[in-house]
């Protein structure tokens, strides 16, 4: 028995079965932690999700930007851009089966031994707020009001947490938190530079540095390929960028061990990254 937390998957359907041919993964035992970003930008969103969605009662996920991007897709508030790949899903006979289970999906997961979190955790919060604050979000954007939720969900600002925020701001400040944050500069988070840590500018931080208090529990995540993989004892990222043609990452839970695929080839510009 193993439990695995994987990196972004995006669509890269191909490289997501090679790893866990690598990892040997058995379905009656083991169990995958996604963090997020199943979907889009690689070649085979449908595929990813519908094996993730029929091995549901051995796999999770947390949902990032771009499974959210989709979820907005489906309920009308976006639509798709060059360079998605998102579009087979939707138009799916199955489409409202799989994206009823995504929309029911968390923003955090908290195992024994690790959080994991698409983006982070927003280091201004201690954990326990962060869980609180990723369940009330969820029971919104899931609920049957989630059109009202979802229309309020995008947006740069607020780029800071406050108490005096409006419910709606509060809402939206969450979501970015947990799904687009990289840097901050002081208790802002930037949602421009997206690069790496090297050449960012002087005055950010990434939010797994600023130490405002000692996380309990190691947070997992992903959502930074420029980033790439890092590992210590408080965080682990696992996005190493298979779509920009760089690699699928699988991290063992029990053992440490760290598993790694090669991309087959490059499925985006980097030039386009979001």
């Amino acid at each position: 028995m193993a439990n695995y937390v994987i990196g972004d998957v995006q669509g890269c359907y191909d490289e997501l079965q090679a790893l866990l041919l690598k990892i040997q993964f058995d379905p009656l035992c083991d169990h995958l932690y996604f963090v997020g970003d199943l979907v889009n930008r690689g070649p085979e969103s449908y595929k990813v999700i519908k094996w993730v969605y029929e091995y549901r009662c051995c796999a999770s996920t947390v949902l990032g930007n771009h499974d959210l991007f989709l979820l907005a897709c489906w309920l009308g508030f976006a639509t798709p851009r060059n360079g998605d790949t998102i579009g087979e899903i939707l138009e799916d006979e199955h489409a409202e089966l799989y994206l009823e289970w995504l929309i029911q999906q968390p923003l955090l997961l908290q195992l024994d031994n690790a959080i994991i979190a698409h983006a982070g955790i927003y280091p201004f919060w201690s954990q326990e707020q962060a869980i609180k604050r990723a369940f009330k979000a969820q029971k919104l954007y899931s609920g049957i009001d989630r059109h009202r939720w979802f229309s309020v969900m995008f947006g740069n600002r607020p780029d800071f947490w406050d108490k005096s925020l409006s419910d709606s701001e509060k809402f939206r400040f969450t979501i970015n938190a947990f799904t687009r944050m990289r840097f901050l500069d002081g208790k802002t988070i930037d949602l421009k530079y997206k690069g790496e840590l090297i050449g960012a500018p002087t005055a950010l931080i990434p939010w797994f540095s600023v130490h405002n208090t000692a996380p309990k529990k190691r947070i997992f995540f992903g959502h930074w390929s420029a980033l790439g993989l890092q590992v210590n004892d408080s965080y682990v990222c696992l996005d190493t960028g298979c779509i920009w043609g760089g690699q699928m990452t699988a991290y063992c839970l029990d053992t440490d061990e760290i598993f790694s695929i090669s991309a087959r080839r490059a499925y985006q510009s980097i030039a386009g990254e979001n």
